[in-house]
């Protein structure tokens, strides 16, 4: 059998980007990507009356983890202000058919800091029992929660289409 091939790694962010755009796009939100190597998101969901922009991560994988990177970035991620709204975790899979199977995991900020707490302390717990109690520096790794700890955030799309802030009061 021939060996799977995905999608070409200097492209998966990118297809990953369009497709949770076209998504909620398709779902009634008008979204559109940001560009450039300065950006802090990867896609704005603008409000009905154009008076606020959800701000949405996006994070792409074609393995059964997806890194986060949260640690890394954000010294508290849980209080940054500079942080998503929304983060869209988006995992496609291709069988050697050639066949693409997808999953979207929708969670708020704070949803995805929770549960990358809870792998950062698993992951803190086998070191240092391996280290004979030393502690990690989870500032020089690189954070990432698994998809099978993910399955109650499948397909929450509700989280971003009915959010208050895009509906706006109406006159």
């Amino acid at each position: 059998m021939p060996k799977t091939t995905g999608v070409p790694k200097y492209l998966l962010s990118l297809a990953g980007e369009f497709r949770v755009c076209s998504e909620l796009n398709k779902r009634g939100v008008f979204a559109t990507i940001t560009y450039g190597n300065r950006k802090s998101v990867d896609i704005y969901a603008i409000s009905d009356r154009h008076e606020c922009a959800l701000r949405i991560e996006v994070k792409t994988s074609q393995k059964r983890n997806f890194v986060t990177r949260i640690g890394q970035k954000w010294k508290r991620p849980a209080n940054n202000p500079n942080a998503p709204d929304f983060w869209v975790l988006f995992q496609v899979l291709r069988d050697p058919k050639g066949h693409f199977a997808e999953r979207f995991f929708v969670l708020t900020h704070s949803e995805i800091c929770k549960k990358q707490a809870v792998r950062n302390g698993a992951y803190r717990g086998r070191f240092s029992k391996l280290h004979h109690g030393k502690k990690p520096d989870i500032s020089t790794g690189v954070d990432n929660i698994l998809v099978k700890d993910l399955k109650e955030f499948e397909n929450q799309w509700s989280k971003i289409v009915d959010d208050k802030r895009l509906k706006g009061s109406r006159s």
